[in-house]
């Protein structure tokens, strides 16, 4: 057999197999965009320390992050000091990568990811909310919260508001709101 038929044929092989992967993951960035969600973006580094310094954390907060992707906010907020933290994920692969990742980062005993849907999340016990969504979704998620958060909850959500909700601070497109 001719070398150059055997170097073609191993290329397409690993043609075919990153485009199942990526189909199988780009797949699942429709379901939250369909349910209402947005797609995963992952927030800047600076952004996460931004946030948390925002919350003000203390051991007593439990935190949810709402389409908590790679878990980075939930894990920077269980190293803060927060008590337990929750984050809510459509997409399995993420699921994964996050629960991996919060065991590597040694914060598995007060960290948990659920693969659910944030429009099912019970957040009556929440005292920290976090959010990166997109404008569509905002308005939606700023009435569950006033509906189910208890009085003094903080939200802090990077580069998007809540309508109808007043912040109480802001720095580089980051807010805190408090609810009353």
């Amino acid at each position: 057999m001719d070398f150059s038929i055997i170097v073609l044929f191993v290329i397409l092989i690993v043609v075919l197999i990153a485009n199942v992967v990526g189909l199988y993951w780009f797949g699942w960035m429709l379901p939250p965009l369909v349910s209402g969600g947005g797609p995963y973006v992952p927030s800047r580094p600076e952004r996460v320390d931004i946030m948390i310094a925002m919350a003000k954390l203390q051991p007593s907060d439990k935190t949810c992050d709402f389409g908590s992707g790679d878990g980075r906010v939930v894990i920077a907020a269980a190293k803060a000091g927060a008590g337990m933290n929750v984050g809510y994920e459509v997409h399995p692969g993420l699921v994964r990568s996050s629960r991996w990742n919060i065991k590597r980062a040694g914060v598995a005993d007060k960290t948990k990811i659920f693969w659910k849907s944030m429009w099912k999340a019970d957040v009556h016990d929440v005292t920290v909310m976090f959010l990166y969504q997109i404008p569509y979704a905002m308005g939606k998620i700023g009435r569950k919260l006033k509906e189910e958060l208890p009085p003094g909850a903080r939200i802090v959500s990077n580069g998007f508001i809540l309508p109808d909700w007043e912040p109480v601070e802001q720095k580089e497109n980051v807010r805190l709101y408090v609810k009353v």
